[in-house]
């Protein structure tokens, strides 16, 4: 064994007991890590603990452990497994195997932008993204969930025998500042045995912890509420024909006083519980308004079944478009089990159509869709269920039935909208079906009104 696997072997028996270490010993290890990256002879030779796994380029597993070791604040580490590619290396041997890892490395590495994460190969079956700001936490899950499980899974390559070659993922998601690595692990086994395309990791469930999380997310809800810190995010919709901008969706999110951009996954369910869901949407609404009164483009806002039953909620949307008018605003107002009563939906499109606005319905085909209904409702988009959407590229009933949403609405004249559309190939995609407008990661992430120069 020469010098530099000596060195390889003891750096493996430090992170094994960085891992079970109290503060204090962890403190020690991490010196000890610097203190053997600085060795002159490590220096000389090139093993360089910013290491480089040779197949990918990518930092190595070394380098992610040395970067946690170093985090400070609450961090996001998610864990990729590709679960064929023992299979294909003995199938095919190394050479093709390694041709479908250096692929999958590169589409990853297009997907995580430097300023915001960093891409790690851990070794030839596992990637890692390290997220170390949380306001990147939710794109990234969102990348995770729609643009890495869906669009990379359908890349298929060529054996020598002419067969495809199709590749999968599991993944890990843990959040925290210690013991990352770890915890990711555990929660990428857990997805793996249960199935499952990804898990987050979650301490042992006792019912008091479960109610104390609960309280803490309703505490900042309400806080956030009655101190204004709701605030309209923005995302472009894009006309398929030529890419320009067509509209702006409208997207609550809360701005807490730390800087701190929280997403609707964090507090919506609890908005929706709570009796103070009106004045939510009345804050929100009021702020788009006062955007929509600096700005000439068209935008867009969500409304529930639960808003548009409400008669108080219904005067204050008159009382707004009394005062601001409404040829450039869509409402969005998503179909789902819960209206029961399509003549209150009838009703309140045709109050608003009064004042020049426009309707669409989202998630259209999420699996409650009703077409009579629909045909009856004088409406000008549907949105289809982005869910639907991501599995474009790999099923092709998704394709299908996608398909058969673009034909029944170009039928019945109204315009349909792609969400969740996240790459190239997605938009390419939708674009070929003959959608008519398309929104996504791709296009546009949801950014504040400035970001956009709406005001």
């Amino acid at each position: 064994m020469n010098n530099l696997d000596k060195v390889s072997e003891c750096l493996a028996e430090l992170e094994k007991l960085y891992a079970v270490g109290d503060e204090e010993q962890k403190s020690f290890i991490a010196s000890a890590f610097d203190n053997i990256l600085n060795c002159s002879e490590i220096t000389h030779n090139g093993l360089n603990l910013k290491k480089i796994e040779k197949v990918t380029n990518l930092p190595n597993r070394e380098s992610l452990m040395r970067d946690i070791s170093h985090l400070k604040n609450e961090a996001m580490l998610i864990i990729i497994h590709m679960n064929q590619i023992e299979a294909i290396k003995q199938l095919y041997g190394f050479e093709i195997a390694k041709k479908v890892i250096v692929d999958k490395s590169e589409k990853l590495n297009h997907l995580v932008k430097e300023t915001e994460a960093s891409l790690y190969s851990i070794n030839l079956q596992k990637f890692a993204i390290l997220v170390r700001e949380r306001i990147f936490f939710d794109k990234y899950l969102s990348i995770l969930q729609f643009s890495i499980f869906n669009n990379m899974e359908s890349c298929t390559y060529c054996g020598d025998d002419g067969e495809d070659i199709i590749t999968n993922f599991t993944a890990g998601v843990a959040y925290g500042a210690e013991h990352l690595h770890h915890t990711a692990n555990v929660a990428l086994q857990d997805a793996m045995i249960s199935k499952e395309n990804y898990k987050i990791y979650d301490n042992p469930p006792k019912c008091t912890i479960l109610k104390k999380m609960t309280l803490n997310k309703h505490k900042v809800y309400k806080d956030a509420l009655h101190e204004g810190y709701v605030v309209p995010y923005f995302q472009p919709i894009i006309d398929s024909r030529d890419d320009s901008v067509m509209k702006y969706e409208a997207l609550a999110r809360l701005l807490l006083p730390d800087g701190t951009i929280v997403a609707p996954y964090h507090f919506l369910n609890v908005a929706l519980e709570d009796k103070t869901f009106e004045f939510f949407t009345r804050q929100m609404m009021q702020k788009v308004f006062n955007i929509y009164d600096k700005t000439s483009a068209e935008i867009s806002m969500n409304l529930t079944y639960e808003n548009i039953k409400s008669k108080t909620m219904l005067e204050y949307i008159k009382n707004r478009l009394e005062k601001y008018g409404g040829d450039r605003i869509t409402f969005e107002i998503v179909e789902t089990e819960e209206i029961d009563d399509y003549e209150v939906v009838e009703n309140f499109i045709l109050m608003i159509k009064e004042y020049g606005c426009k309707i669409s319905i989202d998630d259209f085909g999420s699996g409650y869709s009703n077409f009579t209904n629909i045909i009856k409702l004088n409406i000008d988009f549907i949105k289809i269920d982005g869910l639907l959407i991501t599995k474009l590229l790999s099923d092709e009933k998704a394709r299908l039935m996608i398909q058969g949403l673009i034909h029944f609405a170009k039928n019945i004249n109204i315009k349909t909208i792609a969400e969740f559309v996240s790459s190239k190939e997605l938009s390419d995609c939708v674009k070929e079906l003959g959608v008519d407008y398309i929104q996504g990661y791709y296009y546009g992430e949801p950014r504040d009104a400035e970001f956009y120069n709406l005001v």
